[in-house]
């Protein structure tokens, strides 16, 4: 198996610990050199404009400020991202999965987007061991549709890993606070209004979303 197969294989498995994982693989951010998601258009490249979506009343306060826990995927299975190359159509289907709801639960709804250049996350340093290394990955991870249960995975999905770069007397608490403050300086630096995303087309999809649309199978 070839080092882009190996990297396609564990950002394809999509386990609970995947930020640790792919660094203990494959440490330094070495798979964002490879294409890894299943039909993607290629690698995600510095210069393009990447979007993440919340929903999570717990991440977004009732005044629309979000909590530094909302990147905490980062961490674990990674933090899911939309890239701009995404068509409507694409956009559509991520974000039916996102507002997708098990039988009997509350439905969701967007309440917040905002905009990051890939190059901003890449560029960010943390100090391990005397160095300063690259403290977040950019993957173009493609991910099992939720609602479309047996469709081909969208494209144009992506995913954020935090390197795990922390030691005694460091605990690993403390370091996933330290990752969830710098990406939240990062990315919600950028909001973009939900109604102007796309001509509305999100907008459109909390309404429909409300209206029951998207409840997953049992």
């Amino acid at each position: 198996m070839t080092h882009c197969q190996s990297c396609q294989t564990i950002l394809g498995s999509s386990p609970k610990n995947l930020a640790r994982d792919v660094e203990a693989a494959f440490p330094d951010c070495y798979c964002e050199q490879h294409s890894v998601g299943v039909g993607s258009p290629g690698r995600i490249e510095d210069h393009e404009t990447l979007y993440r979506m919340f929903t999570d009343p717990v991440d977004v306060d009732e005044f629309g400020r979000l909590a530094r826990t909302a990147f905490s995927t980062a961490f674990g299975n990674g933090l899911s991202i939309i890239r701009d190359c995404a068509d409507d159509d694409h956009i559509e289907e991520l974000v039916s999965d996102i507002l997708s709801v098990k039988p009997g639960k509350p439905f969701r709804k967007i309440l917040a987007i905002f905009r990051v250049t890939c190059v901003n996350l890449r560029s960010f340093r943390s100090m391990f061991q005397g160095n300063l290394g690259k403290a977040f990955c950019v993957y173009d991870q493609t991910v099992p549709p939720v609602l479309n249960v047996g469709g081909k995975p969208v494209p144009t999905h992506g995913t954020i890993l935090s390197r795990r770069l922390f030691e005694p007397p460091v605990t690993r608490a403390q370091f996933e606070n330290d990752c969830n403050d710098k990406l939240h300086r990062l990315i919600a630096i950028d909001r973009i209004a939900i109604s102007d995303f796309r001509n509305g087309l999100v907008e459109k999809l909390n309404v429909r979303s409300l209206a029951g649309e998207f409840v997953r199978a049992v």
